[in-house]
């Protein structure tokens, strides 16, 4: 989508609406692509995909919960994947990447991790949830708000969309997880497309 860069309070707000309905239009879009190459619901594939995201967000200064949020999965999840040694050097490689070029000065948001804090409160996080996922505190996301108009347009538009998915207790992590094991998921069939972060497979058997 073409960002117009807009400079007046109606045309941020209208465009603010446009891109987010847009975030909130094609979630998993990744996921479901790769379901459509392998027929069915692949575990090893929608790992590797995930795991790819962790790199992705460490090459982009994301710490461990900005990574564990891009992947999809809970910082203990994200842990446990660095006992494979190729995965543990890669992160460590793409977190070097990231210092080297300072893609992500401290207390600041680049463009991915705007999108998991948008998309975290379009799940029904609270903005300070949000933005604890990246690892920003709250005084630095308002801080944030109040130097650009339009992350903080994204961020208002966001919440109202989020409020109808907002559950009654607040959440410690705008993600839960639920691990089925392998038969299980292969009997149930191929999940829709759009299903809920919540409903899908990684592994075996395991709630958080």
């Amino acid at each position: 989508m073409k960002n117009p860069e807009p400079d007046q309070p109606a045309q941020r707000q209208e465009w603010a609406k446009l891109l987010i309905a847009e975030l909130a239009s094609s979630p998993d879009i990744d996921e479901a692509l790769t379901t459509a190459v392998h027929g069915r619901r692949d575990l090893a594939a929608e790992t590797n995909l995930r795991r790819a995201n962790a790199l992705h967000a460490a090459a982009m200064g994301l710490g461990p919960a900005g990574c564990a949020t891009a992947a999809g999965v809970s910082e203990s999840i994200l842990a446990s994947w660095h006992k494979d040694p190729y995965f543990d050097n890669a992160m460590a490689s793409a977190a070097a990447l990231a210092v080297a070029h300072e893609v992500a000065p401290r207390g600041r948001i680049n463009g991915l991790g705007l999108h998991l804090v948008l998309r975290s409160i379009l799940q029904g996080a609270f903005l300070g949830t949000a933005a604890a996922s990246i690892g920003l505190r709250g005084d630095q996301i308002l801080r944030i708000r109040r130097e650009n108009p339009l992350i903080d347009s994204l961020i208002d538009t966001a919440v109202a969309q989020g409020r109808v998915r907002r559950p009654k207790r607040r959440l410690k992590h705008p993600f839960s997880y639920r691990l089925v094991d392998r038969a299980e998921a292969s009997s149930a069939g191929t999940p829709p497309a759009t299903a809920d972060p919540q409903d899908r497979p990684e592994g075996r058997e395991h709630r958080r």
